[in-house]
């Protein structure tokens, strides 16, 4: 059992995902709001779960579409160079990688949901691709240690956290070549923490037009998960529905020889073991960066 947020009715509505169909979470629970972060943090997931299990009402997926499993409030951290690998392909000479995490921020609105299509400017032509898991944050908390880390993390799900090379190098920071809206994706659903391995190694693979790009493994990440999320809730306590992207292994279009970027009309696919696969097209737009 995952949840998701649908687009139904023309609104955002969270939603349980099971077996190829969906039944909203409003239908087990009748206050629910329309919020992930909301829900996760005052429900006992397991008995809503099995309640929404042997309800009825359970609607088909197809036709329906996938929003990003974020909420419009949610504030999404992100792990930059997080695989030694990845910081070796692009530049980094640091043996080992980055000595801290290396976190940087996106915004909501740079994300679509599963089967949508993320953008890139036409006059750009160095759009990369970064296949990711994403942590959401389920229960709140400040100054989290590492031992208790997992207990604030609902579930997770897939990433591609989708970079305007050219806008990304341009300056020290990263957030305009990572913002531009509509440019990565999230979800399509969250699979709770508990019906996943409490090792978390987990293979992550990213294909464009059916040809692989990047395999790796959760394992190999320079800083774990429980020490990404101590490290950010000592600077600030994070919020139900808050979102992590771990970082990306190697293989990314700009770490290649000769680079390979993305282009109108491409698919990318982010495929990790235990989760829902993510899938986008790609599409340019007449939007002219600075």
């Amino acid at each position: 059992m995952r949840l998701a947020r649908l687009q139904l009715d023309y609104a955002p509505v969270p939603a349980f995902v099971y077996e190829g169909k969906y039944l909203p979470v409003s239908n087990i629970l009748a206050e629910a709001s329309g919020s992930i972060g909301a829900l996760v943090s005052r429900t006992d997931w397991a008995n809503l779960a099995q309640a929404a299990q042997n309800a009825s009402g359970w609607q088909p997926l197809e036709g329906v579409s996938f929003l990003p499993a974020c909420d419009p409030t949610s504030r999404i951290f992100c792990v930059g160079k997080n695989y030694a690998d990845h910081a070796r392909e692009m530049g980094m000479t640091t043996p080992g990688g980055p000595a801290a995490p290396d976190i940087f921020v996106r915004f909501p609105q740079s994300f679509v949901g599963h089967g949508g299509t993320v953008e890139y400017p036409k006059s750009e032509s160095t759009f990369d691709y970064e296949g990711e898991l994403a942590v959401v944050i389920g229960k709140a908390g400040r100054a989290i240690s590492r031992e208790a880390a997992k207990d604030h993390v609902f579930g997770l799900t897939c990433a591609n956290d989708g970079s305007l090379r050219r806008l990304q190098k341009r300056t020290s920071q990263f957030t305009l070549g990572k913002n531009f809206d509509r440019s990565g994706a999230l979800g399509p659903t969250i699979t709770p923490l508990t019906q996943l391995p409490a090792s978390l190694k987990l293979d992550l693979r990213t294909s464009v037009n059916g040809a692989a790009k990047q395999n790796g493994n959760t394992a190999d990440m320079i800083f774990d998960i429980e020490t990404v999320i101590a490290t950010i809730s000592a600077m600030t306590e994070l919020q139900p529905g808050d979102i992590i992207l771990t970082g990306t292994p190697s293989g990314v279009g700009a770490g290649r020889t000769p680079p390979e970027f993305l282009n109108h009309g491409d698919r990318i696919d982010i495929e990790i073991e235990g989760l829902e696969s993510l899938s986008v097209t790609v599409a340019a737009v007449d939007v002219l960066p600075q």
